[in-house]
C-alpha cells in the first residue's frame, strides 16, 4: 500500500493519527472517501468533511488500510500485555496456592499434635479415674467385708 499522494505525505509530517481516526484535528467529523486517481484508484480514506472543498488546508487524511492496520497493531499489543499480565497472575495465584498449601498441611500437623496431647490427657485422666474408682471399690469391699466380720462375730458372741 502506498502512502503515494502527495497530499497524503504532507498532512502526515504534521499530525500522525494512529489507528482509525474519529474527527479531524480541527475537530470536525470524518467522513470516508474513495479514490478517483490514476495511482489510487478506488482505495478508500478518511478525510476531514471540509479539506474536500478547502485542499490549501492541512486536514486529516488517512487510508482506511493504514487506519485498520495500526489498529490491529494497537490490539495485538494490548492483546500481547493481557496475556503477560495473566501469566504474571497465574503465576502469583500458584505461588498463593503453595503457600496456602504449606500452611493448611502446618495447621493440620499442629492439630493432629494437639488432638494427641489432648488423648494423652485424657487417658492419663482416665487412667487416674480408673484408680480412684478401683480404691474407693477396695475401700468399699473392704468396709463391707469388715461390717459382715463383725456381724458374724457378733452373732458368734451372741450364739456362743
Amino acid at each position: 500500500m502506498s502512502t503515494g499522494s502527495s497530499a497524503s505525505s504532507r498532512y502526515s509530517q504534521h499530525r500522525q493519527i494512529t489507528g482509525v481516526p474519529t474527527k479531524c484535528w480541527c475537530g470536525r467529523k470524518i467522513t470516508t472517501y474513495c479514490s478517483q486517481t490514476d495511482e489510487n484508484p478506488f482505495w478508500r480514506f478518511y478525510r476531514c468533511e471540509i479539506a474536500i472543498q478547502r485542499k490549501n488546508e492541512e486536514h486529516l487524511f488517512k487510508w482506511i488500510d493504514e487506519a485498520l492496520l495500526d489498529e490491529t497493531r494497537m490490539v495485538d499489543a494490548k492483546l500481547m500485555k493481557l496475556v503477560d499480565e495473566v501469566k504474571v497472575l497465574r503465576n502469583e495465584m500458584l505461588s498463593s496456592f503453595e503457600l496456602q498449601k504449606k500452611r493448611v498441611f502446618d495447621m493440620e500437623e499442629e492439630m493432629k499434635e494437639k488432638i494427641k496431647e489432648k488423648m494423652m490427657m485424657g487417658n492419663a485422666t482416665i487412667e487416674e479415674m480408673g484408680q480412684v474408682m478401683a480404691r474407693k471399690s477396695m475401700e468399699r469391699a473392704g468396709i463391707t467385708l469388715l461390717v459382715v466380720g463383725v456381724v458374724g462375730w457378733a452373732c458368734g458372741k451372741l450364739m456362743s
